[in-house]
């Protein structure tokens, strides 16, 4: 088989691990006596190196490599860990998600490596040979070790080292084998599973080709017996033999009785091989305890065009049951209510099923991170600690793909406009490290993501005076606007406190572009903020962007949607019960002043008021404010599915998308955050 078909899992792949790694080299430069972080460091190394080689780029895999011997050094405390060296590992990480990037454009491996490995091999100078390869090679091949490559050679090496045995896995299958190819994958993977294959004869792509007789051998490094590898091939169907021989005749270094692995001494057939479990019959799935992984996988890659495809059929699925529900109402029929009970029941599970599939925790967005802040706190001369809470939380896999470049905004104002120097952090009394902190948490049917630092916090007077000097709004606008809704200008296109524009922040475009982000997930971002003592924003998103709850309501003539997520309550208040508090509308709620807006008026609807003297409002949240939206009527609430709105229509003003209602309406979807921009500025 073309090994170009598995591209796109070795892509996914190395980009996971060089996440791993990534944070992983920043625990060891937090803690350098951290065992822990080194070996995961050097194991995720180690497995991008295989990957690497078995797909044929051989520069990553000698890159890797060189990498691998810098973590041996640091590990064998042959080198210390030091700024210059951790420095230089993750000019190393930059440099091959570099080439992942180049392999993945197409480009193959262009980029040039010999800086870095002069850099690499410094880390280590004057320090004892660095790996086996260099020091001594591995004897020459024999019969039974299939003659080894230069780097097959150095993964033996290092697999012996470790402890690790290397086994010959010889395998014939029956005369009448139908399906060889099929049956000798079932043997392959059963080795994946046990262990690393390192070599194949004939090659992978041959035998899945089924370009072989009945007979194939594998190399293998593993920490199972001979006896488990034998089992484990003797389980498949229609395999006629299996012969496992230690590779290059000798035992390897778990044989010894002081390793727990050698418990079994003497590889005996896999019927007596032990007591209890292990008597059982050869097709017996259900392996002696401690010895190997589970046998099944638990996950399984799909593409997420088909994730969006099951999505999309569910909505679709979703809107005919919301028009079987109009017509059980409609029509007094037993049998149709009772039918569409259950519809409903088998619906709402399915749903709720299709949503877990979607789902995936904020930890692949929020690993990108921790190495951001690093870099840029070192630009910039600051100390700080980021802390990283509740990264577990699941959230809907396409909020996931929108949310990185607005947290990447908010970290890089945090560490840039945020936090002090250590200085100006002496100065006022505070630890000369500062703290960032990013969090996230499930509350309600909504995700909540706060990003917190305890830095200089924002000025509201300084707003004001900035908002005004560069014509935002005028000054006895400005100096009507309470102090939160100050701070909130900051999301005002153009605005910056900063008085110097870096490559960092300062132009008055990131806080910006991280409310339209947010607005546009359906979702909603707050700022708190003390004079000080710093500033915490807070995201809320609902866990999905497919199908929501919403609250209908009727406004000139037209239905229109409301998030659920986004409203607290909805009450009916008189005419006579409002009144103007510096100009705008309000009416008070259980002793607060809630500013009122008309849904008419904001979406510029034709036709006449039809309120009478009692008028229902919708309490939202928006902005860090509650806000009363006056409608018509209450229709009630419903699932709804977003519908965005076709391109040609280009960006409408309040209005976040469309869904289809049982009657085969369209009804718009209301964009909440639109509601509530200061007097005088368009947010």
């Amino acid at each position: 088989m073309d090994l170009s078909e598995y591209l796109s899992l070795f892509l996914d792949e190395s980009r996971e691990n060089l996440q791993t790694l990534n944070a992983s080299l920043l625990d060891l430069e937090r803690d350098p006596q951290d065992p822990e972080a080194l070996q995961v460091i050097f194991r995720v190394a180690h497995s991008l190196k295989g990957m690497s080689a078995t797909m044929g780029f051989d520069r990553m895999a000698k890159l890797t490599h060189r990498m691998e011997e810098v973590l041996s050094a640091l590990r064998d405390g042959e080198a210390p860990v030091t700024t210059d060296t951790v420095d230089t590992l993750f000019a190393c990480l930059d440099l091959l998600e570099a080439m992942v990037n180049d392999i993945a454009d197409g480009a193959g491996e262009r980029t040039d490596t010999a800086a870095i490995m002069a850099r690499l091999d410094a880390c280590v100078t004057g320090a004892a040979a660095p790996a086996p390869a260099d020091a001594a090679p591995p004897p020459p091949p024999t019969a039974d070790d299939g003659g080894f490559s230069d780097y097959e050679r150095v993964v033996v090496a290092d697999a012996r080292e470790a402890g690790r045995g290397v086994f010959r896995v010889a395998v014939s299958l029956r005369e009448d084998c139908m399906l060889r190819a099929a049956r000798a994958y079932m043997v392959i993977a059963e080795m994946e599973r046990a262990g690393e294959i390192i070599k194949a004869d004939p090659p992978r792509e041959r035998i899945e080709h089924e370009e072989f007789g009945l007979a194939f051998t594998l190399w293998v490094v593993t920490d199972l017996p001979a006896g488990e590898i034998e089992a484990a091939v003797s389980r498949v169907s229609e395999v006629e033999a299996c012969e496992v021989g230690v590779a290059g005749g000798s035992e390897p270094a778990p044989a010894p009785p002081a390793e727990p692995v050698a418990e079994t001494p003497a590889a005996p057939p896999p019927a007596a091989a032990s007591p209890g479990p292990a008597d059982a019959p050869a097709h017996e799935d259900h392996p002696a305890p401690g010895h190997r992984k589970p046998r099944q996988q638990n996950t399984v890659r799909v593409g997420t065009d088909r994730l969006d495809s099951l999505m999309n059929l569910m909505g679709e699925m979703v809107i005919q049951r919301t028009r079987l529900t109009q017509l059980a109402a409609d029509h007094d029929l037993p049998d149709l209510r009772t039918t569409v009970e259950e519809v409903t029941r088998v619906t709402n599970d399915l749903q709720n099923l299709v949503m877990q599939v979607r789902m995936m925790p904020v930890e692949t967005v929020f690993m990108r991170f921790p190495r951001m802040v690093r870099d840029l706190a070192q630009s910039l001369g600051k100390h700080l600690d980021l802390v990283i809470t509740g990264e577990d939380t699941e959230l809907d896999r396409t909020v996931i793909d929108e949310l990185g470049d607005p947290l990447v905004h908010m970290l890089r104002n945090a560490v840039d406009h945020g936090l002090e120097t250590p200085e100006e952090r002496r100065a006022a009394g505070k630890p000369e490290t500062g703290t960032v902190r990013l969090s996230a948490r499930h509350e309600g049917s909504s995700v909540v993501i706060e990003v917190e630092e305890d830095g200089r916090g924002i000025d509201p007077a300084r707003i004001r005076d900035v908002a005004v000097a560069k014509g935002v709004l005028a000054r006895e606008d400005a100096d009507q606007l309470t102090d939160q809704e100050a701070v909130d200008l900051i999301f005002a296109p153009g605005l910056s406190t900063a008085k110097v524009a870096t490559d960092v922040s300062g132009r008055g475009v990131g806080m910006d572009a991280v409310r339209t982000k947010i607005n546009g997930l359906n979702g909603t971002v707050e700022i708190h903020s003390e004079l000080g003592a710093g500033s915490r924003f807070v995201i809320r998103l609902p866990l999905t962007l497919a199908i929501i709850q919403a609250l209908l309501v009727r406004s000139a003539g037209e239905t229109y949607a409301l998030p659920l997520e986004a409203i607290d309550e909805t009450v009916v208040v008189r005419r006579e019960e409002t009144r103007p508090v510096n100009g705008r509308e309000c009416m008070v709620l259980r002793d607060r002043v809630v500013p009122l807006v008309r849904l008419r008026e904001q979406l510029a609807l034709a036709g006449e008021d039809d309120q009478g003297d009692a008028l229902p409002v919708v309490v939202v949240r928006s902005g860090g404010t509650r806000l009363g939206v006056v409608v018509d009527h209450l229709v009630g609430q419903q699932d709804i599915v977003i519908k965005h709105l076709p391109s040609f229509l280009g960006d409408v003003v309040g209005v976040a998308g469309a869904t289809i209602l049982g009657d085969g309406r369209v009804a718009l979807i209301v964009d909440v955050g639109s509601l509530s921009q200061p007097r005088g500025v368009m947010l």
